[in-house]
């Protein structure tokens, strides 16, 4: 048997076990990442729907920002959410996307002109900002107020594992797929 050493042993190569692993690197740590799975087809390339930020970006995201973000986050839970976990996640949310965007993920842009939309199960047509043209879009997800779910059209799971397993990757963090945490 071969005993391996490391700073940082991540369990799971899905974008939070990538993503925890980059962070780990960014500290200096020696990390391995472990995966049942090639790491580009964990789970994560399964998640199609989107990730909420108060970018504020759209007309129909004007206004928004991290308390609207947190109102309708502990009120979509039912108040059963940790707060403080709620909170620092509506906060670090906008980073988050812009440096998903630095790395790769292609977020869908704010073209110029009108544009349909379906609000309610009706269509309307919206016209953004011209200033607004190429920012981060963003569509309206189950109940939030403002319209804060940026996305990559149907394959945001996708795009955001790319581009974070490459980003892994360009760090050195070790890989091992195939391989199962029996005891640690």
């Amino acid at each position: 048997m071969k005993i391996i050493y490391t700073d940082a042993l991540i369990v799971g190569g899905g974008l939070a076990g990538l993503r925890s692993a980059i962070a780990a690197r960014e500290k200096g740590l020696d990390t391995i990442v472990i995966s049942m799975v090639p790491v580009k087809r964990s789970h994560s390339a399964a998640a199609q729907g989107g990730m909420q930020a108060s970018l504020g970006n759209t007309i129909k995201g004007e206004g928004d920002n991290e308390d609207v973000h947190f109102a309708d986050t502990v009120k979509g839970s039912d108040w059963g959410c940790d707060q403080d976990v709620a909170r620092m996640f509506v906060t670090t949310a906008p980073k988050a996307i812009r440096e998903l965007a630095a790395w790769g993920v292609p977020w869908n842009r704010i073209g110029k002109g009108p544009r349909e939309v379906i609000i309610n199960g009706q269509k309307e047509t919206i016209v953004e900002k011209d200033e607004a043209h190429g920012l981060i879009n963003a569509r309206d997800f189950g109940g939030t107020k403002k319209w804060r779910t940026c996305y990559t059209s149907d394959a945001t799971g996708h795009t955001m594992l790319y581009a974070v397993a490459n980003e892994a990757l360009k760090r050195d963090v070790e890989i091992h797929d195939k391989k199962e945490a029996i005891s640690i």
